[in-house]
């Protein structure tokens, strides 16, 4: 009698040890299963960072590498719209941070994350502009944007924008906001505004009114904002050249 008390004890505790085994077995799948999901969910999110990205400097180098020695593949021009990947690393040298981008002509290759604005819209600034910190008038600083001025329209929040640029007088690229009222998104004033900026750059007066003529001739062209603008500052120069031609004879005499 006392050999079967002992052999059903034993059954018992031989029952109750399976059945935990086979509860802790089950506790492991499932916190395996949710560390797959995480992961998933981790690619999905860094897969939705892609979207279409505006150049917001001129002559943008694109590399094959990300770092300032990789081989040069081209360059992007301002307010040229690329596609970014969703891919960036750090430059562990320079600790700057770049994107894999794609262009329209299927070029690809790394740019500096700082002069791109990810999921946003190019535009143009039609007259001077106010900046501000925040979408407050309260905040209001002492810069201002320019005519011409290229930008990219990252946010806009009422009768706001947020934009992403470098403006005439400024030295750096800036994120602010502006009145929306004061940009343009038409593609003929982007490309006029384009153009003139490089017109403008160049050294002679003589270069700059021939480069700006060239703008007001081209039919493309018509009925852009900046036409009347373009004129005047071609007069300017007109007047500025006849200016130095008076001075120039007379050291001549």
């Amino acid at each position: 009698m006392k050999k079967i008390i002992i052999a059903i004890v034993s059954l018992s505790t031989m029952f109750v040890s399976c059945k935990a085994e086979g509860g802790k077995s089950d506790k492991t799948t499932e916190e395996q299963s949710t560390e797959v999901k995480t992961e998933e969910t981790s690619t999905t999110e860094a897969e939705d960072k892609s979207g279409d990205a505006i150049c917001v400097l001129d002559k943008l180098s694109v590399r094959e590498t990300p770092n300032a020695k990789g081989k040069w593949v081209t360059s992007m021009s301002l307010g040229e719209k690329v596609y970014f990947t969703g891919e960036s690393t750090m430059d562990s040298v320079s600790k700057k941070e770049y994107f894999k981008i794609k262009l329209i002509d299927g070029k690809e290759g790394w740019s500096r994350s700082t002069f791109l604005a990810v999921n946003s819209k190019v535009g143009v600034m039609l007259q001077d502009a106010n900046v501000y910190k925040r979408p407050d008038l309260l905040t209001k600083t002492d810069t201002k944007y320019s005519p011409m001025d290229i930008i990219a329209v990252v946010a806009t929040q009422d009768d706001w924008a947020q934009v992403k640029g470098k403006r005439a007088e400024g030295k750096y690229i800036e994120e602010v906001w502006v009145k929306a009222a004061n940009i343009s998104e038409k593609s003929v004033d982007i490309a006029v505004a384009k153009f003139a900026g490089q017109a403008i750059a160049k050294e002679t007066m003589t270069d700059r009114i021939k480069a700006l003529q060239e703008i007001v001739d081209n039919t493309d062209f018509a009925g852009a904002s900046f036409m009347d603008l373009i004129k005047d500052k071609i007069r300017d120069y007109e007047s500025k050249n006849k200016e130095i031609d008076v001075q120039d004879v007379k050291v001549e005499e």
